[in-house]
């Protein structure tokens, strides 16, 4: 996991770096291994997206923060589930109901 989130890191520093305009930076498969990482990726580059369409003028920065606010709830929610679970991993129902919720959060976004 450690791992992981050192990539994540790398992988948000190359998109700050080198602008908007730039693909996304993709991550091996290696770590797409789990639906918890895949979760925390969607997490991450829903975070990229919105900051992406601000600074392209897409969203206001109300709208940005709206958004944000509302990406933060879904790993908040995480976070207690996790805790609930008292261990390291979601249920697959938690897995299916964060994606859900991340799924509905994408349909959200402004399209200009």
């Amino acid at each position: 996991m450690k791992r992981l989130t050192f990539i994540l890191i790398l992988v948000m520093i190359k998109e700050m770096a080198f602008g908007a305009g730039l693909p996304t930076p993709t991550v091996p498969k290696v770590l797409l291994n789990t639906p918890m990482n895949r979760l925390t990726i969607r997490l991450r580059q829903q975070n990229i997206q919105i900051q992406r369409d601000l600074k392209a003028g897409k969203l206001t920065k109300d709208q940005a923060k709206t958004l944000k606010g509302q990406v933060e709830a879904i790993r908040k929610q995480e976070s207690a589930d996790l805790k609930a679970n008292n261990s390291k991993t979601l249920t697959d129902a938690q897995v299916t109901q964060l994606n859900q919720q991340l799924n509905n959060l994408s349909k959200s976004i402004p399209i200009k």
